[in-house]
């Protein structure tokens, strides 16, 4: 027996709106990265810039955890008795998977990949990054619903992983997992070689943003008429205990464990992450209730396309197009001025973009379907059939 889902929820906008700033955001930084001069990367002002920057993808998992709380919860019924909707979730996760790996390519030629590609290449191809953290916390969650069947005690066990992995990663990142099991596998444990997003502790960002979630359909269901405002000061209190509890556990953890590199694995760390992540969603929480949103809103279209913007704005900036490649021929000579005109650039054209599409998609779902079988029928003719280097 499982608790009876509630009716169809309607969009959920804080959501879009904390996925569409971090999805912003993430240009900008991609950017940056890409063409600034290294000595600016030594600058006190580039510090804080990187600490910010560093919220980035914190907030893009516990969006994407927010959002997948909202949205099983009109389907769990379908998902707990293997229906449709399960099938059709696994075969979208699968989806950006192959997307995410695909981008990871050391060689976009079939016949090259077979013949010339190193067991570095490899390797590096197998790295996880943002996308693959969030497929595969995702599928995790599919698992762990299946299996505890029940929405309270699913959720609970949810939060307490998500404790888990913050206190085992520093652990975790102790073994060099490469030389012990498949390279597949290994990379979605740390980052000791290649993996800048493995699940320790990635993972933990998104179990709890789905924490968040389930905790705002309860206070939804309970207080209709006011759940935004019980919701932000619920939040407000969690970010700064978590905060709060970032400093006070820092001295002692430091002491615990054999290996501990606060910017990378502490527990302290993560926590002030989680913790900043809370305030920046409050902040949206804020935002629709006093406010509202605007249904023409840049972010949140931004926010809705995440995925086709995510995917887009990387291949403009490190994918190879012939002989030219963006970052390449910038080669990192860009001042301050010159990354942020690009960004803004990079921004128009992925709203743009995402405009358009959202428009198709709304409008003619036949022709967007028809766009997409073109477009990947394109690429695997390239990817099979094009000439190599």
């Amino acid at each position: 027996m499982t608790e009876q889902a509630s009716g169809r929820s309607k969009r959920v906008e804080f959501i879009d709106l904390l996925r569409g700033w971090a999805v912003l955001v993430m240009i900008e930084t991609h950017v940056v990265n890409a063409t600034l001069h290294p000595d600016i990367f030594s600058t006190q002002f580039f510090q804080y810039l990187k600490f910010l920057n560093g919220l980035v993808a914190p907030s893009f998992l516990f969006a994407s955890g927010l959002a997948y709380a909202i949205t099983t919860r009109r389907k769990l019924n379908d998902y707990l008795a293997l229906g449709s909707p399960l099938v059709r979730q696994i075969g979208r996760l699968s989806f950006v998977l192959i997307i995410a790996y695909a981008l990871h390519l050391p060689k976009f030629s079939f016949s090259l990949l077979l013949n010339n590609t190193t067991p570095l290449e490899w390797q590096s191809f197998f790295q996880v990054d943002v996308l693959q953290a969030i497929a595969m916390s995702l599928l995790l969650l599919q698992g762990l619903l299946l299996l505890v069947r029940r929405e309270v005690r699913f959720y609970y066990v949810t939060i307490i992983l998500a404790a888990l992995i913050v206190i085992a990663t520093p652990l975790m990142w102790q073994v060099d997992f490469w030389e012990v099991i498949p390279w597949p596998i290994a990379a979605y444990l740390n980052g000791v070689r290649h993996s800048l997003f493995p699940l320790f502790p990635w993972a933990a960002f998104l179990f709890a943003g789905a924490f968040t979630g389930f905790l705002f359909l309860r206070v939804r269901e309970n207080f209709p008429e006011e759940a935004l405002r019980k919701y932000l000061w619920r939040m407000l209190i969690g970010a700064t205990a978590l905060i709060v509890a970032s400093m006070v556990i820092e001295p002692f953890a430091s002491r615990i464990y054999p290996t501990y590199e606060y910017w990378l694995t502490s527990p302290s760390f993560l926590l002030l992450r989680l913790g900043c992540v809370l305030l920046l969603t409050a902040l949206m929480v804020w935002k629709e209730w006093k406010q509202g949103v605007s249904p023409k809103s840049v972010v949140t279209l931004i926010g809705r396309e995440s995925f086709l913007v995510y995917v887009l704005h990387l291949l403009l900036i490190y994918g190879d197009f012939g002989k030219f490649n963006f970052q390449k021929w910038v080669n990192h000579e860009f001042g301050y001025p010159e990354a942020i005109l690009t960004a803004l650039l990079l921004v128009g054209l992925m709203y743009a973009i995402a405009a358009a599409w959202s428009q198709l998609r709304t409008r003619n779902p036949v022709l967007k379907r028809r766009v997409e079988l073109l477009a990947l029928a394109i690429v695997l003719g390239v990817f099979f059939f094009g000439p190599g280097e």
